[in-house]
């Protein structure tokens, strides 16, 4: 318990907040210096000095068995240990937990209690270590602080917003929970999608996509009308009967059936009915149906190569 602090209580606060003040990050959000931010808020700090000397109400060492010393700090509530720092008129200064206190004034809102020369700092004054008093802050015993913290101590203690001594949650054992993500970070890929993006699997889609897609069919060339002719005559040439190579009678082509499409087979007959077949044979075509539409070039090719007869033939 500090002695100072109890009567410390009973000083007015004379002295406000400056305009200018470093900016305290967001819960979850890093410092300048790379530490997380826990916990912030504001409270009310007095000093005090208890080094085991006996001067001006010292009650003896403080209570975690650390010596007295510059940033050690009491408080009602939060662990043993618990780090952080307040921040006063522009100024900061760091602390960590190591005494219990202040003990009647924390039932009024002065939660914190500073050393006393790190409260000499924030103020302005200077730290006479025979008085054990802060001279020359124009008599400051209080002022209003905000403090951060960084790291929960191990210790006894309630973490978050600090409670009065008398509620004795100094002595309770708390688990600190994680503070909640930065809400101005950028949020990190997820494990899943940096898993997904490395696997052989999604690196090969595109290739494999690209293989699949299928391969624009080639439009053949048109032939030229000439060559038209010469298919149209070579399609037909079984069906025109007459001589073959050799002279002879080429027998007569059986009928051609493609899809639904059936085309007679040719059978040489006489110019006068005679079914015998004289020299003056023509064909006689018979088609259901014609399933290769020839050109008219065609066809008169066919023509020209079926009716057209040596002269010899004929005397014959």
């Amino acid at each position: 318990m500090t002695a100072l602090s109890l009567a410390a209580a009973s000083l007015p606060t004379q002295a406000t907040e400056a305009a200018e003040t470093p900016a305290v990050p967001e819960v979850g959000c890093p410092t300048a210096d790379g530490r997380t931010v826990l916990y912030a808020g504001k409270t009310t700090a007095s000093y005090f000095w208890d080094d085991g000397s006996g001067v001006n109400g010292d009650t003896g060492a403080p209570a975690s068995g650390e010596p007295m010393q510059k940033g050690l700090a009491a408080s009602p509530s939060w662990p043993m240990g618990t780090k952080g720092y307040v921040i006063y008129q522009g100024k900061k200064a760091e602390f960590f937990v190591g005494d219990r206190g202040p003990g009647v004034p924390s039932s009024s809102g002065v939660m914190l209690d500073l050393d006393g020369k790190t409260f000499a700092e924030l103020t302005g004054g200077t730290w006479d270590s025979d008085s054990l008093t802060v001279e020359g802050a124009g008599g400051l015993g209080h002022i209003p602080v905000k403090y951060v913290i960084t790291e929960w101590g191990k210790g006894r203690g309630k973490t978050g917003a600090p409670k009065p001594f008398s509620t004795g949650a100094y002595g309770v054992r708390d688990q600190a929970e994680p503070p909640p993500p930065c809400p101005t970070a950028a949020p990190a890929p997820s494990e899943e999608s940096q898993t997904t993006a490395s696997t052989p699997a999604a690196k090969a889609a595109p290739e494999a996509a690209a293989k699949a897609a299928p391969a624009q069919p080639l439009t053949p060339a048109s032939p030229a009308p000439a060559d038209q002719a010469q298919a149209a005559a070579a399609a037909m040439a079984p069906f025109a009967g007459g001589q073959d190579a050799a002279g002879g009678a080429s027998p007569a082509a059986p009928a051609a059936t493609t899809g639904t499409a059936s085309v007679q087979a040719v059978t040489p007959v006489s110019a006068t009915g005679d079914p015998s077949g004289g020299d003056d044979a023509a064909p006689a075509v018979s088609a259901a149906i014609v399933v290769c539409a020839l050109v008219a070039v065609g066809a008169k090719a066919v023509h020209s190569r079926v009716t057209r007869r040596p002269s010899g033939e004929e005397a014959q």
